[in-house]
Protein backbone atom coordinates (compact mmCIF):
# COMPACT_ATOMS: atom_id res chain seq x y z
CA UNK A 1 0.00 0.00 0.00
CA UNK A 2 2.88 2.36 0.85
CA UNK A 3 4.62 1.61 -2.45
CA UNK A 4 1.46 2.49 -4.36
CA UNK A 5 1.01 5.67 -2.33
CA UNK A 6 4.59 6.76 -3.15
CA UNK A 7 4.05 6.15 -6.86
CA UNK A 8 0.81 8.13 -6.90
CA UNK A 9 1.73 10.96 -4.54
CA UNK A 10 5.52 11.32 -4.94
CA UNK A 11 6.18 10.32 -8.55
CA UNK A 12 2.72 10.96 -10.02
CA UNK A 13 3.39 8.18 -12.50
CA UNK A 14 5.81 5.29 -12.89
CA UNK A 15 6.06 1.61 -13.72
CA UNK A 16 3.52 0.46 -11.13
CA UNK A 17 0.76 2.76 -12.38
CA UNK A 18 1.66 2.17 -16.04
CA UNK A 19 1.50 -1.60 -15.58
CA UNK A 20 -1.87 -1.37 -13.86
CA UNK A 21 -3.41 0.86 -16.53
CA UNK A 22 -2.05 -1.41 -19.28
CA UNK A 23 -3.60 -4.45 -17.59
CA UNK A 24 -6.89 -2.61 -17.03
CA UNK A 25 -7.05 -1.76 -20.73
CA UNK A 26 -5.64 -5.19 -21.71
CA UNK A 27 -3.01 -3.43 -23.78
CA UNK A 28 0.71 -3.10 -23.10
CA UNK A 29 2.23 0.30 -23.80
CA UNK A 30 5.71 -1.23 -24.10
CA UNK A 31 7.07 -3.62 -26.72
CA UNK A 32 9.41 -5.39 -24.31
CA UNK A 33 8.49 -9.10 -24.13
CA UNK A 34 9.03 -9.23 -20.35
CA UNK A 35 6.62 -6.32 -19.82
CA UNK A 36 4.04 -7.88 -22.12
CA UNK A 37 4.35 -11.16 -20.20
CA UNK A 38 3.83 -9.36 -16.89
CA UNK A 39 0.75 -7.56 -18.23
CA UNK A 40 -0.73 -10.92 -19.25
CA UNK A 41 -0.25 -12.17 -15.66
CA UNK A 42 -1.63 -8.93 -14.23
CA UNK A 43 -4.75 -8.66 -16.42
CA UNK A 44 -6.81 -11.44 -14.73
CA UNK A 45 -5.89 -10.04 -11.29
CA UNK A 46 -7.15 -6.60 -12.34
CA UNK A 47 -10.35 -8.20 -13.64
CA UNK A 48 -10.74 -10.17 -10.38
CA UNK A 49 -10.52 -6.97 -8.33
CA UNK A 50 -12.87 -5.08 -10.69
CA UNK A 51 -10.18 -2.59 -11.68
CA UNK A 52 -8.96 -1.72 -8.18
CA UNK A 53 -5.28 -0.72 -8.09
CA UNK A 54 -5.05 -1.33 -4.34
CA UNK A 55 -6.67 -4.77 -4.30
CA UNK A 56 -4.60 -5.85 -7.30
CA UNK A 57 -1.49 -4.67 -5.44
CA UNK A 58 -2.47 -6.69 -2.38
CA UNK A 59 -3.07 -9.86 -4.39
CA UNK A 60 0.28 -9.59 -6.17
CA UNK A 61 2.02 -8.88 -2.86
CA UNK A 62 0.33 -11.94 -1.38
CA UNK A 63 1.68 -14.11 -4.21
CA UNK A 64 5.18 -12.78 -3.49
CA UNK A 65 4.70 -13.41 0.23
CA UNK A 66 3.75 -17.03 -0.48
CA UNK A 67 7.14 -17.43 -2.17
CA UNK A 68 8.89 -15.99 0.90
CA UNK A 69 6.84 -18.18 3.22
CA UNK A 70 7.57 -21.28 1.14
CA UNK A 71 11.31 -20.54 1.25
CA UNK A 72 11.18 -19.85 5.00
CA UNK A 73 9.46 -23.13 5.79
CA UNK A 74 11.79 -25.08 3.47
CA UNK A 75 14.98 -23.57 4.92
CA UNK A 76 13.79 -24.13 8.50
CA UNK A 77 13.18 -27.81 7.74
CA UNK A 78 16.61 -28.14 6.15
CA UNK A 79 18.48 -26.03 8.71
CA UNK A 80 16.49 -26.08 11.98
CA UNK A 81 19.38 -24.57 13.99
CA UNK A 82 19.17 -21.41 11.86
CA UNK A 83 15.40 -21.01 12.33
CA UNK A 84 15.52 -17.56 13.98
CA UNK A 85 17.79 -15.91 11.43
CA UNK A 86 15.96 -17.53 8.50
CA UNK A 87 12.69 -16.03 9.74
CA UNK A 88 14.29 -12.64 10.36
CA UNK A 89 16.10 -12.54 6.99
CA UNK A 90 13.24 -13.79 4.83
CA UNK A 91 10.22 -12.19 6.50
CA UNK A 92 11.19 -9.15 8.59
CA UNK A 93 13.70 -6.96 6.71
CA UNK A 94 11.69 -3.78 5.89
CA UNK A 95 13.25 -2.92 2.50
CA UNK A 96 12.92 -6.52 1.32
CA UNK A 97 9.23 -6.53 2.24
CA UNK A 98 8.77 -3.16 0.54
CA UNK A 99 10.45 -4.00 -2.79
CA UNK A 100 8.82 -7.43 -3.03
CA UNK A 101 5.37 -5.84 -2.85
CA UNK A 102 3.04 -3.90 -5.08
CA UNK A 103 2.37 -3.94 -8.81
CA UNK A 104 5.92 -4.44 -10.03
CA UNK A 105 7.71 -7.07 -12.09
CA UNK A 106 10.14 -7.39 -9.19
CA UNK A 107 7.31 -8.60 -6.95
CA UNK A 108 6.52 -11.61 -9.11
CA UNK A 109 10.20 -12.32 -9.82
CA UNK A 110 11.09 -12.21 -6.12
CA UNK A 111 8.46 -14.76 -5.16
CA UNK A 112 9.50 -17.06 -8.01
CA UNK A 113 13.19 -16.79 -7.10
CA UNK A 114 12.58 -17.59 -3.42
CA UNK A 115 10.71 -20.77 -4.35
CA UNK A 116 13.24 -21.87 -6.97
CA UNK A 117 16.32 -21.30 -4.76
CA UNK A 118 14.76 -23.15 -1.83
CA UNK A 119 13.97 -26.16 -4.04
CA UNK A 120 17.51 -26.19 -5.48
CA UNK A 121 18.89 -26.21 -1.93
CA UNK A 122 16.47 -29.00 -1.02
CA UNK A 123 17.79 -31.08 -3.93
CA UNK A 124 21.35 -30.34 -2.86
CA UNK A 125 20.52 -31.64 0.63
CA UNK A 126 19.47 -34.86 -1.16
CA UNK A 127 15.75 -34.67 -0.56
CA UNK A 128 13.44 -35.80 -3.34
CA UNK A 129 11.07 -33.26 -4.80
CA UNK A 130 7.36 -34.01 -4.72
CA UNK A 131 5.38 -33.76 -7.98
CA UNK A 132 3.95 -30.38 -6.96
CA UNK A 133 7.46 -29.08 -6.26
CA UNK A 134 8.65 -30.23 -9.69
CA UNK A 135 5.78 -28.24 -11.21
CA UNK A 136 6.82 -25.25 -9.11
CA UNK A 137 10.38 -25.53 -10.44
CA UNK A 138 9.06 -25.38 -14.01
CA UNK A 139 6.65 -22.48 -13.33
CA UNK A 140 9.16 -20.37 -11.42
CA UNK A 141 11.93 -21.04 -13.96
CA UNK A 142 9.67 -19.99 -16.81
CA UNK A 143 8.57 -16.87 -14.91
CA UNK A 144 12.15 -15.79 -14.24
CA UNK A 145 13.21 -16.41 -17.86
CA UNK A 146 10.36 -14.19 -19.01
CA UNK A 147 10.68 -11.36 -16.44
CA UNK A 148 14.22 -11.36 -14.97
CA UNK A 149 16.41 -13.57 -17.11
CA UNK A 150 19.62 -12.62 -15.27
CA UNK A 151 18.15 -14.05 -12.04
CA UNK A 152 17.46 -17.34 -13.79
CA UNK A 153 21.05 -17.32 -15.08
CA UNK A 154 22.25 -17.00 -11.48
CA UNK A 155 20.06 -19.91 -10.37
CA UNK A 156 21.56 -22.01 -13.18
CA UNK A 157 25.04 -21.08 -12.04
CA UNK A 158 24.13 -21.70 -8.39
CA UNK A 159 22.70 -25.12 -9.23
CA UNK A 160 25.68 -25.96 -11.46
CA UNK A 161 28.15 -25.19 -8.67
CA UNK A 162 26.22 -27.33 -6.17
CA UNK A 163 25.90 -30.27 -8.60
CA UNK A 164 29.62 -30.05 -9.36
CA UNK A 165 30.40 -30.19 -5.63
CA UNK A 166 28.04 -33.14 -5.08
CA UNK A 167 29.67 -35.11 -7.91
CA UNK A 168 33.12 -34.26 -6.58
CA UNK A 169 32.16 -35.53 -3.10
CA UNK A 170 30.49 -38.75 -4.31
CA UNK A 171 33.03 -39.96 -6.87
CA UNK A 172 36.62 -40.97 -6.22
CA UNK A 173 39.91 -40.67 -8.05
CA UNK A 174 40.81 -38.31 -10.86
CA UNK A 175 37.47 -38.92 -12.59
CA UNK A 176 35.65 -36.81 -9.99
CA UNK A 177 37.69 -33.75 -10.97
CA UNK A 178 36.84 -34.23 -14.64
CA UNK A 179 33.14 -34.83 -13.94
CA UNK A 180 32.82 -31.84 -11.61
CA UNK A 181 34.59 -29.52 -14.06
CA UNK A 182 32.46 -30.75 -16.98
CA UNK A 183 29.22 -30.13 -15.05
CA UNK A 184 30.37 -26.67 -13.98
CA UNK A 185 31.40 -25.70 -17.53
CA UNK A 186 28.09 -27.07 -18.85
CA UNK A 187 26.17 -24.84 -16.43
CA UNK A 188 28.23 -21.84 -17.56
CA UNK A 189 27.57 -22.62 -21.21
CA UNK A 190 23.85 -23.06 -20.53
CA UNK A 191 23.69 -19.49 -19.21
CA UNK A 192 24.84 -18.23 -22.61
CA UNK A 193 21.59 -19.32 -24.28
CA UNK A 194 19.17 -17.51 -21.95
CA UNK A 195 19.46 -14.00 -23.40
CA UNK A 196 21.61 -12.59 -26.25
CA UNK A 197 22.50 -9.43 -24.31
CA UNK A 198 24.22 -11.49 -21.61
CA UNK A 199 26.48 -13.53 -23.86
CA UNK A 200 30.05 -13.07 -22.59
CA UNK A 201 31.33 -11.56 -25.85
CA UNK A 202 28.62 -8.92 -25.74
CA UNK A 203 28.53 -8.37 -21.97
CA UNK A 204 30.89 -5.33 -21.81
CA UNK A 205 28.83 -3.57 -24.51
CA UNK A 206 25.57 -4.35 -22.69
CA UNK A 207 26.93 -3.04 -19.38
CA UNK A 208 28.36 0.08 -21.05
CA UNK A 209 25.11 0.93 -22.85
CA UNK A 210 22.97 0.38 -19.74
CA UNK A 211 25.41 2.32 -17.59
CA UNK A 212 25.37 5.33 -19.90
CA UNK A 213 21.60 5.24 -20.39
CA UNK A 214 20.94 5.22 -16.62
CA UNK A 215 23.45 8.01 -15.97
CA UNK A 216 21.85 10.20 -18.66
CA UNK A 217 18.40 9.80 -17.09
CA UNK A 218 19.53 10.21 -13.46
CA UNK A 219 19.82 13.43 -11.49
CA UNK A 220 23.41 14.03 -10.25
CA UNK A 221 22.54 13.48 -6.56
CA UNK A 222 20.94 10.12 -7.38
CA UNK A 223 23.88 8.76 -9.38
CA UNK A 224 26.46 6.29 -8.16
CA UNK A 225 30.04 7.23 -8.98
CA UNK A 226 30.33 4.30 -11.38
CA UNK A 227 31.07 5.36 -14.95
CA UNK A 228 32.06 2.80 -17.59
CA UNK A 229 34.10 4.79 -20.13
CA UNK A 230 33.79 2.44 -23.11
CA UNK A 231 32.58 -1.04 -24.08
CA UNK A 232 35.83 -2.87 -23.30
CA UNK A 233 36.49 -5.43 -20.57
CA UNK A 234 39.22 -3.18 -19.15
CA UNK A 235 36.79 -0.27 -18.67
CA UNK A 236 34.33 -2.61 -16.94
CA UNK A 237 36.97 -4.16 -14.65
CA UNK A 238 38.16 -0.72 -13.53
CA UNK A 239 34.74 -0.05 -12.00
CA UNK A 240 34.37 -3.44 -10.29
CA UNK A 241 35.65 -2.38 -6.81
CA UNK A 242 33.23 0.56 -6.64
CA UNK A 243 30.42 -1.60 -8.01
CA UNK A 244 31.02 -4.32 -5.40
CA UNK A 245 30.98 -1.76 -2.60
CA UNK A 246 27.72 -0.30 -3.93
CA UNK A 247 26.13 -3.70 -4.48
CA UNK A 248 26.83 -4.81 -0.92
CA UNK A 249 26.75 -1.69 1.24
CA UNK A 250 25.18 1.31 -0.50
CA UNK A 251 23.33 3.52 0.08
CA UNK A 252 25.39 3.94 3.25
CA UNK A 253 24.70 6.11 6.24
CA UNK A 254 26.19 9.27 4.63
CA UNK A 255 24.59 8.95 1.18
CA UNK A 256 21.79 11.36 0.32
CA UNK A 257 18.44 9.63 -0.19
CA UNK A 258 14.74 10.47 0.11
CA UNK A 259 13.29 10.12 3.60
CA UNK A 260 12.38 6.44 3.08
CA UNK A 261 15.97 5.82 1.98
CA UNK A 262 16.92 5.81 5.66
CA UNK A 263 15.60 2.26 5.80
CA UNK A 264 18.22 1.14 3.29
CA UNK A 265 20.96 3.15 4.97
CA UNK A 266 20.31 1.61 8.40
CA UNK A 267 19.97 -1.89 6.95
CA UNK A 268 23.25 -1.58 5.07
CA UNK A 269 24.94 -0.38 8.26
CA UNK A 270 23.63 -3.50 10.02
CA UNK A 271 24.87 -5.72 7.16
CA UNK A 272 28.29 -4.02 7.35
CA UNK A 273 28.56 -4.76 11.07
CA UNK A 274 27.40 -8.36 10.61
CA UNK A 275 29.95 -8.91 7.83
CA UNK A 276 32.78 -7.50 9.95
CA UNK A 277 31.72 -9.67 12.90
CA UNK A 278 31.52 -12.74 10.65
CA UNK A 279 35.04 -12.19 9.32
CA UNK A 280 36.44 -11.75 12.84
CA UNK A 281 34.54 -14.75 14.20
CA UNK A 282 35.90 -16.98 11.41
CA UNK A 283 39.23 -16.83 13.24
CA UNK A 284 37.72 -17.17 16.72
CA UNK A 285 35.26 -20.06 16.44
CA UNK A 286 34.95 -23.11 14.22
CA UNK A 287 32.09 -22.29 11.83
CA UNK A 288 29.30 -24.84 11.78
CA UNK A 289 28.17 -24.19 8.22
CA UNK A 290 27.77 -26.10 4.96
CA UNK A 291 30.84 -24.70 3.21
CA UNK A 292 29.99 -25.80 -0.37
CA UNK A 293 26.53 -24.25 -0.07
CA UNK A 294 28.01 -21.10 1.46
CA UNK A 295 30.61 -20.79 -1.32
CA UNK A 296 28.04 -21.29 -4.08
CA UNK A 297 25.71 -18.68 -2.53
CA UNK A 298 28.53 -16.17 -2.03
CA UNK A 299 29.73 -16.53 -5.62
CA UNK A 300 26.25 -15.75 -6.99
CA UNK A 301 25.66 -12.89 -4.53
CA UNK A 302 29.02 -11.29 -5.39
CA UNK A 303 28.40 -11.60 -9.13
CA UNK A 304 25.03 -9.85 -8.80
CA UNK A 305 26.50 -7.29 -6.39
CA UNK A 306 29.03 -6.34 -9.07
CA UNK A 307 26.94 -6.60 -12.24
CA UNK A 308 23.83 -4.73 -11.07
CA UNK A 309 25.56 -1.48 -9.97
CA UNK A 310 27.63 -1.52 -13.18
CA UNK A 311 24.45 -1.68 -15.25
CA UNK A 312 22.27 0.55 -13.03
CA UNK A 313 24.37 3.28 -11.34
CA UNK A 314 21.35 4.94 -9.72
CA UNK A 315 20.36 4.67 -6.05
CA UNK A 316 16.64 4.23 -6.69
CA UNK A 317 17.12 1.51 -9.27
CA UNK A 318 19.89 -0.25 -7.36
CA UNK A 319 17.98 -0.70 -4.09
CA UNK A 320 15.16 -2.33 -6.05
CA UNK A 321 17.44 -4.61 -8.08
CA UNK A 322 19.45 -5.65 -5.00
CA UNK A 323 16.35 -7.06 -3.35
CA UNK A 324 16.56 -10.66 -4.68
CA UNK A 325 19.90 -11.41 -3.03
CA UNK A 326 19.56 -9.30 0.13
CA UNK A 327 17.72 -11.99 2.19
CA UNK A 328 20.60 -14.39 1.54
CA UNK A 329 23.21 -11.73 2.30
CA UNK A 330 21.51 -11.03 5.63
CA UNK A 331 21.23 -14.76 6.33
CA UNK A 332 24.86 -15.56 5.54
CA UNK A 333 26.15 -12.52 7.44
CA UNK A 334 24.11 -13.49 10.51
CA UNK A 335 25.13 -17.15 10.86
CA UNK A 336 28.38 -16.75 12.79
CA UNK A 337 27.27 -13.82 14.99
CA UNK A 338 24.11 -15.78 15.84
CA UNK A 339 26.12 -18.92 16.68
CA UNK A 340 28.52 -16.91 18.82
CA UNK A 341 25.89 -15.04 20.85
CA UNK A 342 23.65 -18.08 21.34
CA UNK A 343 26.61 -20.13 22.56
CA UNK A 344 27.57 -17.34 24.99
CA UNK A 345 23.98 -17.23 26.25
CA UNK A 346 23.96 -21.02 26.74
CA UNK A 347 27.23 -20.84 28.67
Amino acid sequence: MVLGYIFYEYYGLGDSITFFESARLSKSVENQPRTQFFIKILTPLVALTKGSYWLTSLWLSFISFLGSWFATVTFIRLFPKQKSIVIASFLFIPSIIFWSSGIMKDTLAYGALMILISLIVKLYEQYKLRPLEVILVLITSFTLIQIKHYLFIMTLLFGGILVSILIFKKLSGGFRWVSAIVIFIASLLATQFIHPYLVLDRLPQTLYENNQAILEKSEPNKQLDIVIEDDSWLAVIKEVPKALHAGLLRPNIIDETPIWGWIHRVENLVVSLLMIMSILLCFKIKPSVDKPLLIAALICILILAVMLPLATPNFGTLVRYKNPYMPYLFLISSILPFQYFTSRTSD
